[in-house]
């Protein structure tokens, strides 16, 4: 009896040993740190991607239906990371990683080298090193020089890099450029290899409209006329907040003589949904913002979202939140604002080549209204406030586009600050911020 006891337990030890996690010392400006979870497969080593960048300071957004990590830093540094592919999107272009990302349960994978070696390395205000037994976490330029210890020298950036040379190893993978934009099928747009100097054969370079000092932002105020949108006893019907804000919205930007402006409604009126996108593209917008309030079965649920537009929901939340949106439809007449299946996989391809762009404008807009959190008196998670859903009214616009959702009319205590008109106007300034931000770092000098 005894000896089965023994060996009971000893099998229980080598289970527990056999699926005990694997971590990785943190030296953190000299200190030890909370170690973080990383996996080796094959000799890579792969470290849990959210933790990382936390260490490293800079901003994350976790989709996990999708696999996505967006990366957000100083400078107006944004990458996205995901699942099953061995690239990372650096603002717009392809930096090849060693190997797959990888989900396991709710966390990202991806390989050490993105951010002791490549574009994660020259992210944020601290620089990660691994000598092959612990990380070392020091502020940017104080990185000492670490010799590993099972593989050959690392090789780092120099201090005295400029910030121009790290660009130039980003944008370019092994002298080509990638070959398709990054989350879809589609071609990407042609670019010229910045080291063939040929003037023969240059593929065509479409103008970019940046340099006209010229923003283009198209204002959407969801619902309207006969759609009242989210309708909750003691407070303005949504179709009222949303046009207050957007009209707030209006005034804001135009305080700025390089942003024009296009409303999609600037009255109580119903426009269809595919309508809304053609008033964007026809405008040939630059941004496209949809204004709502939210609402939901669970009246705990609360807070300021913001979503960009995706075939598959973050989360069941987000699907909710979709299809509450997407009733608009039931408001059209036929043949006036119908979508075929031929115009969704149209505008889902439209919407797909701006994807990247649209996440940042959402990020953006949510780090404008989280420094206002405290005026306006309605939460902003840091973790849970940027979704992504199949939103009808961001399909097909041409244009980096979101919809705002302020918060949520059946929460008393949302209720509450959505039905005071100056705090309205905070959200709206709240949001003008957000645009503006997004605007000055992808190059508009407005």
């Amino acid at each position: 009896m005894f000896k089965k006891i023994i060996f009971t337990l000893f099998a229980c030890l080598l289970f527990c040993l056999s699926f005990a996690a694997e971590t990785l010392p943190i030296i953190f400006q000299g200190k030890n740190k909370t170690p973080i979870a990383i996996k080796t497969i094959d000799g890579e080593v792969f470290v849990e991607a959210r933790e990382m960048a936390k260490y490293l300071r800079l901003q994350t957004n976790l989709f996990w239906n999708s696999g996505q990590l967006n990366l957000h830093g100083k400078n107006g540094f944004f990458a996205t990371l995901r699942q099953g592919e061995s690239f990372a999107t650096v603002k717009g272009k392809r930096e090849t990683l060693t190997a797959d990302s990888f989900m396991d349960k709710r966390s990202l994978y991806v390989p050490i080298t993105f951010f002791t070696e490549g574009a994660g390395f020259t992210a944020g205000n601290f620089q990660a090193a691994f000598d092959g037994e612990k990380i070392i976490i020091e502020k940017a330029g104080q990185l000492p020089v670490i010799e590993k210890k099972k593989k050959e020298e690392a090789s780092y950036p120099d201090k005295t890099e400029t910030k121009e040379e790290v660009k130039e190893e980003i944008e370019e993978v092994d002298g080509e450029f990638f070959k398709q934009i990054p989350g879809t099928n589609l071609p990407a747009p042609t670019v010229i290899n910045k080291l063939d100097t040929s003037k023969k054969n240059l593929p065509f370079v479409p103008i970019d409209f940046k340099k006209e000092n010229v923003l283009r932002v198209c204002i959407d105020a969801g619902h309207g006329g006969k759609d009242p949108g989210a309708n909750y006893r003691g407070i303005a019907r949504e179709k009222e907040l949303n046009l207050i804000v957007a009209k707030e919205l209006e005034k804001l930007l135009k305080k700025n003589k390089k942003i024009q402006i296009k409303m999609t409604r600037d009255k109580d009126v119903f426009i269809p949904l595919g309508t809304r996108a053609k008033i964007a593209n026809e405008f040939k917008a630059d941004i496209f913002v949809s204004i709502h309030a939210n609402a939901a079965p669970n009246k705990k649920a609360k807070g300021f979202e913001v979503y960009f537009r995706s075939d598959k929901a973050s989360d069941k939340e987000a699907a909710h939140t979709a299809a509450l949106e997407n009733e608009a439809l039931n408001y059209e007449e036929k043949g006036i604002g119908n979508i075929t299946y031929a115009d969704l996989l149209l505008n889902s391809l439209a919407t797909n080549e701006n994807i990247n762009e649209s996440s940042k404008l959402a990020a953006r807009i949510r780090n404008g209204v989280s420094d206002k959190s405290r005026s306006i008196g309605i939460n902003v998670s840091t973790e849970k406030s940027i979704k992504q859903a199949n939103f009808y009214v961001l399909q097909g616009v041409k244009a980096p586009s979101v919809l705002v959702e302020m918060g949520y009319v059946t929460n008393k205590d949302d209720k509450k600050r959505l039905n005071n008109k100056k705090i309205l106007q905070i959200m709206a300034m709240a949001i003008n911020n957000g645009i503006l931000t997004y605007a000055r770092q992808e190059g508009w000098k407005i």
